[in-house]
């Protein structure tokens, strides 16, 4: 976003100032900023996160309960799906490398979500927005 501010600022800049021959390193930094951020599709990112919170804030989602079966686990340094668990025989995929205010701690980073646990999870689309595990 700076790049692109800056960018942005130069252009105007040289433009206010008469000099079309030094433009290149101005246009150049503008068209890489908007690509960079097109490429992180960052609309997207931030609709879907707020869609999360608002879901969970008007309660509409989903629970269920019971133990954590783990049916595959992501290694500490990704390079493959997430970990795959089950509850009650829903399946969910947690993801450490996913970008989401969703649960994304996987086993190999500190999650809770072990095999044997008993949990409740409240879920919206497969993405777990709460864990509470009983003691």
């Amino acid at each position: 976003m700076a790049a692109l501010i800056g960018g942005v600022t130069a252009l105007i800049y040289k433009w206010r100032n008469n000099e079309p021959k030094s433009w290149f390193g101005s246009v150049f930094v503008t068209a890489w900023a908007v690509f960079w951020l097109y490429l992180h599709n960052f609309p997207y990112v931030f609709g879907h996160i707020n869609n999360l919170v608002r879901t969970y804030q008007n309660g509409q989602y989903e629970i269920v309960e019971g133990q954590v079966q783990v049916l595959h686990e992501q290694p500490a340094t990704g390079h493959t799906k997430g970990d795959i668990i089950a509850v009650n025989g829903k399946q969910f995929e947690v993801n450490y490398f996913y970008l989401t205010p969703a649960y994304r701690n996987t086993l190999a980073h500190g999650g809770v979500l072990n095999a044997g646990v008993y949990v409740r999870i409240y879920y919206h689309n497969d993405e777990i927005l709460r864990v509470d595990i009983r003691k």
